[in-house]
């Protein structure tokens, strides 16, 4: 999706609004964690801020993820606001925010601010987790399951607590 900015780096506008849905290559979605993603409702504008220009967008979309536990498909809801400083020739600035020949690919910085939306782990609403468990180990749901249960390793420094 690319944007012209020559209306604003001639001045002729103040803002040039975004108002689009979008679909995201499949083949991105391959060096990630993501399954599936629906298409993405971006929303915002693009100003001029000095000798760069500032982007805020809101980014909606629905990933697919894959539970941690069961490995069944898990629904996401993504809703950010996101603002980026785009620019011509500043070495500060990442590769995906610099302008080229006066436009501006909003693709790139769409997709790197969803992949950090994306959570370590996702968990099905519908497992049951209580009946999670292998050998030597449980999942535990609640602080009235855990037992105390003393390490016969640390008796020995009782004493010193009562001391």
């Amino acid at each position: 999706m690319n944007i012209n900015l020559t209306k604003l780096i001639t001045r002729l506008e103040d803002k040039i609004l975004i108002d689009d849905t979008i679909n995201i290559p499949k083949e991105l979605l391959t060096k990630s964690d993501i399954n599936d993603i629906s298409k993405v409702k971006i929303k915002g504008f693009i100003t001029s801020n000095d000798n760069n220009y500032e982007l805020q967008l809101n980014i909606k979309c629905n990933l697919v993820l894959t539970c941690s536990i069961s490995l069944k498909k898990v629904d996401y809801k993504v809703d950010i606001d996101i603002c980026e400083i785009l620019g011509e020739n500043d070495e500060n600035l990442e590769e995906n925010n610099k302008i080229i020949n006066n436009t501006i690919d909003l693709i790139p910085i769409i997709w790197q601010n969803i992949i950090l939306e994306v959570p370590l782990k996702v968990v099905s609403p519908d497992i049951k987790r209580e009946n999670i468990y292998a050998d030597g180990w449980r999942f535990i749901t609640d602080e009235k399951d855990i037992k105390k249960q003393n390490d016969p390793r640390l008796e020995g420094f009782k004493k010193f607590l009562s001391e």
